[in-house]
């Protein structure tokens, strides 16, 4: 079974207070136990005993404080008949209430009741506190009753929700703190902790989405804080308040009491809990669900290539991989001119791929893509097997769909020759890139003869997966001075153009 923090926390103190005994330990164990269900945090940071964290300080008669209603009104933490709420005050950062201010609330007699002689509490139980002795009032309750009819403060209730709001119309705000009283409690105040669910824990790509509810039953119209952990790590405290009616009907109450959170958080595994923060009387603040999930990472790849292929085609290359699933083949998206063309799946071998990333299958793409003749752009997505989102891997401009592609690689005067100049370079016609296609040369606009590719070019056929004869080397012998020379690729294929492929200038002797 998988400890909860609490429980992990619980264990690591312990250890440091442990008795000598095993049987020692044992002994006690019932009591602390019972003390941390109740009030987890008040006993663990405060150096008292379990019998002092259920009932608190200062819990004698003659330690001069008043009883709390529910040990002398059957056990209902209301003002008992014959009272009426005189006024409050605070203790702030209780531990009772998740760090918030407890809200202590007098319960007066009227004057010369009858009803309430001073006495003391019950000594069966820990408050045994004083019971209408003590005549004060702090006055911003029944504002209706004046001082002069009020009698001794009978008890004390106590919630963690701010008496104006509790009793609208009743309580003014203005404020009183007493810190004295921090510890003060009653093992009757029990109320009802905290209800709700963790519905939903779900990798949301760099994030996580927390769904689920609570409630408090003590003030279940009142939306209750949730205080969200994540690896043992408090992030923050997040309000209720999304509809869930579903909750409403199967508890039978009103109000929005669901929680919606999104919280960024890095890749990897995380343990998350959720604690319903309490709101009345109960103490502590339990956890209404926990769990762990796996934040996934995006693809990775890169648009190697992009660039005419034969038949009006533009031949898209390159690699993707999921990093979450690095040995799965996944699929790319393709966009031409930004319309979506189609996905395509990965599962060429790229062996530099898995050297590089320490990986192993088949992440390669090498895909057609029909295109009309003109200019256009190529953008590829990598489409991820999780939710964490499709990169855009690479975006390419390709010119010239169905014409002529070529590369003026040099030229230049040949030493020795006078006025010749050797003019090299490649061209194919991916319309019908077996072919031989021609090129045509021009000295200063004016055509000097066109030639046929003959000349092996591995290179070119390697980086394009041709076959067949694509090279050229030309000389031509033109007048002396300084020339302006141009190359044209002669188009065999069904685009209507040629395709320039260079222009040099050149200083004939």
């Amino acid at each position: 079974m998988t400890e909860t923090w609490t429980q992990r926390l619980v264990g690591r103190l312990a250890g440091r207070t442990a008795g000598p005994t095993r049987r020692g330990f044992i002994g006690s164990a019932a009591l602390v136990g019972a003390a941390v269900a109740v009030n987890p945090w008040g006993f663990l940071v405060r150096p008292a005993s379990a019998y002092d964290t259920v009932c608190g300080t200062h819990t004698q008669c003659s330690d001069g404080y008043t009883v709390f209603c529910c040990t002398i009104n059957g056990g209902t933490n209301t003002c008992p008949p014959n009272t009426f709420i005189g006024g409050w005050w605070k203790a702030d950062n209780s531990s009772f209430c998740g760090g918030n201010a407890r809200y202590y609330i007098d319960c007066n007699a009227l004057k010369d009741d009858p009803n309430w002689p001073c006495s003391c509490g019950d000594s069966s139980t820990c408050d045994q506190r004083r019971i209408a002795c003590n005549q004060f009032r702090y006055g911003q309750c029944r504002l209706d009753i004046p001082m002069s009819a009020s009698g001794p403060v009978v008890c004390r209730m106590v919630s963690c929700t701010p008496p104006w709001q509790q009793f609208a119309g009743i309580c003014t705000t203005t404020s009183a703190t007493d810190n004295r009283t921090a510890s003060h409690s009653a093992p009757c105040i029990d109320g009802s902790p905290p209800r709700g669910s963790l519905d939903q824990l779900i990798d949301v790509g760099g994030a996580v989405r927390v769904r689920g509810w609570a409630y408090d039953p003590d003030q279940p119209e009142v939306e209750i804080p949730v205080a969200l952990y994540r690896n043992d790590i408090g992030v923050a405290w997040f309000p209720t308040g999304v509809a869930r009616p579903d909750v409403g009907a199967a508890f039978g109450i009103a109000g929005h009491h669901g929680f919606d959170i999104t919280l960024p958080s890095p890749a990897g595994t995380h343990e998350f809990a959720v604690f319903g923060i309490n709101v009345g009387p109960a103490r502590g603040n339990p956890v209404v669900g926990s769990g762990s999930v796996v934040v996934s990472r995006v693809p990775v790849g890169i648009l190697d290539s992009a660039v005419p292929g034969p038949g009006g085609t533009i031949r898209v290359r390159g690699w993707a991989f999921d990093p979450d699933q690095s040995g799965t083949a996944i699929q790319v998206a393709v966009y031409r001119d930004d319309v979506g063309v189609s996905w395509f799946p990965t599962g060429i071998q790229r062996p530099d791929v898995n050297s590089a990333f320490g990986i192993s299958g088949q992440h390669g793409f090498d895909i057609s893509v029909p295109s009309p003749p003109g200019d256009h752009h190529i953008s590829v997505f990598a489409i991820d097997l999780g939710p964490a989102g499709n990169p855009l891997i690479g975006r390419r401009g390709v010119v010239g769909i169905g014409l002529p592609i070529g590369w003026l690689d040099s030229l230049g005067v040949v030493a020795g020759l006078g006025r010749t100049v050797r003019i090299r370079g490649w061209a194919y016609d991916p319309d019908q890139p077996a072919t031989a296609i021609e090129v045509e040369v021009f000295v200063d606009g004016a055509s000097s003869g066109r030639t046929v590719t003959s000349v092996m070019r591995d290179d070119v056929n390697t980086a394009f997966g041709l076959t067949g004869r694509h090279g050229f080397s030309i000389d031509i012998s033109p007048a002396a001075g300084t020339r302006r020379i141009s190359v044209v690729a002669v188009n065999i294929g069904a685009a209507a153009a040629d395709q320039h492929i260079g222009t040099r200038e050149v200083a004939v002797p």
